[in-house]
């Protein structure tokens, strides 16, 4: 069994340990033990820690995309997101009202949709599902679609697992559009202002720099969203999902918020 095996099995027992993280700890191993341990050997020390148990020929519970057959009633796959369409609002026929949104996926067998009701299209309208991630869709059920394709329907009962971000760095950003996902440091003070539409409202905006390791970019924050970077300091680290670029100032390449943009704070700045 190889290291990346051991990993796989500890990411499906432990869905609350990120895959960076499982990787630091098999280093300290290695480290601890002046590099006398295998990848393998520090891999199976750090499941044990971690109570998970490792098994040579794990159950095979995802199955590829053409694999899916209408009537499955709890199936997982594994795929990247290829689209996100905004949800819908629709009455039952009880005059309740309910909530559906549809993404779809792909893997190298085929696409797929998936659809998203009640509580999970929250995953939606927080951005935190977007474009090119590596998703994990657990416990879902397969029902026929109208084009006659099956489809992946996830309800209170599944779930979904963000199994690689689609950040992106700064100077791979050249055009405009979004949604986008950056992490950086910021490195100017955000300049907090007001402006009046063109209707008339006056609205607040914040503007800032980030910067990470490939280069700078302007960044413009609106309204309700400057609360969350007006105290930033300098050297903060910060993530930004559901941003978008845009030509600002002599047709350079900016950043703006949209009213789903998250913003997250990684590390404090150390000043």
């Amino acid at each position: 069994m190889g290291l990346e095996e051991i990993i796989n099995q500890i990411l499906s027992s432990r869905s609350d340990i990120k895959r960076e993280e499982i990787m630091q700890i098999i280093e300290n191993k290695k480290r601890g033990a002046r590099n006398f341990l295998t990848d393998e050997t520090a891999a199976r020390i750090t499941a044990s820690e971690l109570g998970v148990q490792v098994v040579k020929k794990p159950l095979r519970f995802i199955i590829q995309i053409q694999d899916l057959v209408s009537g499955l009633n709890d199936a997982t796959v594994t795929g990247q997101v290829v689209s996100v369409y905004p949800p819908k609002i629709f009455k039952r026929r009880d005059w309740t009202e309910g909530k559906l949104a549809n993404i779809i996926i792909s893997d190298k067998s085929g696409t797929l949709r998936v659809v998203l009701w009640d509580k999970k299209v929250e995953l939606v309208e927080s951005g935190k599902i977007q474009q090119e991630q590596i998703i994990r869709i657990s416990h879902g059920y397969v029902r026929q679609g109208l084009d006659g394709k099956p489809e992946l329907h996830l309800g209170d009962k599944g779930n979904i697992k963000i199994l690689t971000d689609a950040t992106k760095k700064l100077a791979e950003i050249t055009g405009t559009g979004g949604p986008i996902t950056v992490k950086g440091t910021v490195a100017t003070t955000p300049d907090i202002r007001e402006i009046t539409t063109s209707k008339k409202e006056k609205i607040a905006v914040a503007s800032f720099q980030l910067r990470d390791t490939t280069g700078k970019l302007m960044v413009s924050v609106w309204r309700n969203i400057v609360e969350d970077v007006k105290n930033l300091k300098i050297g903060t680290k910060i993530k930004m999902r559901n941003v978008y670029a845009k030509k600002g100032y002599e047709k350079r390449i900016e950043l703006s918020s949209r009213y789903s943009t998250v913003i997250e704070v990684l590390a404090e700045s150390e000043k």
